[in-house]
């Protein structure tokens, strides 16, 4: 676990799956998810979610020098799927206390394991 995450003493829920990923952790208890960066904790309850549908990046682009001063294009991927998660209400601990927050989007990479739990667990309908 990195050590700059902000635990969280008060979840709601039994813990169901941890996930972290380089600078980015991802918490599914039964009644939340926990989404960790750095200095920053978001904390969503299931019944606060309001939608959530699979969102693909835009690939990026970046050029790098080769010899014989050409360059060449180099785009980025990336293995997970992502989703945009649309909520009410967050939320959000960071090193200055907790703040409460109204509609609110994020865009997250997920597994397919994660998307089981939510399936379960939220009251949202799944449309395959």
């Amino acid at each position: 676990m990195n050590k700059d995450f902000i635990k969280i003493k008060d979840t709601e829920g039994t813990l169901l799956l941890s996930h972290t990923n380089g600078k980015l952790s991802c918490n599914v208890t039964t009644k939340e998810i926990i989404l960790q960066r750095p200095h920053c904790t978001y904390q969503i309850l299931f019944e606060n979610i309001i939608s959530m549908v699979p969102h693909t990046l835009k690939t990026r682009h970046v050029t790098f020098p080769t010899p014989g001063n050409e360059h060449e294009k180099v785009t980025t991927s990336f293995a997970s799927s992502y989703y945009k998660i649309r909520t009410g209400h967050v939320r959000i601990h960071n090193r200055s206390g907790i703040h409460e927050k109204g509609e609110t989007d994020f865009i997250v990479p997920l597994s397919e394991l994660f998307l089981n739990y939510f399936a379960r667990y939220s009251k949202l309908t799944v449309v395959q």
